[in-house]
């Protein structure tokens, strides 16, 4: 898989901003909802391939999404604020 480099997240951004962009994300939130009802109000016997595939749809959008996203840990060793164990967590919180 080729590396996603934050230049890459600013471009398509700014391509969701556009014009083109814009009907394009109408479009798949359009589609997502589409299928959405799709995999529950037509389904039969096939409902599990349905839903799944409806959830499927929903996953790759949301991952356009996430693809734009500015990266928010601009330095590899910084560590966030926040329990990354959340076994050593709930521990803390016990005692």
């Amino acid at each position: 898989m080729p590396e996603w480099r934050p230049e890459d997240a600013e471009g398509l951004r700014k391509f969701f901003q556009g014009e083109t962009g814009e009907r394009l994300r109408v479009t798949l939130l359009s589609m997502t909802v589409q299928q959405s009802l799709d995999g529950t109000s037509r389904a039969g016997d096939d409902l599990p391939y349905r839903a799944g595939y409806a959830a499927g749809f929903r996953g790759a959008v949301a991952t356009l999404d996430a693809l734009m996203a500015k990266p928010v840990i601009t330095d590899p060793d910084h560590r966030p604020d926040v329990p990354y164990d959340d076994l050593a967590w709930l521990d803390d919180m016990e005692t």
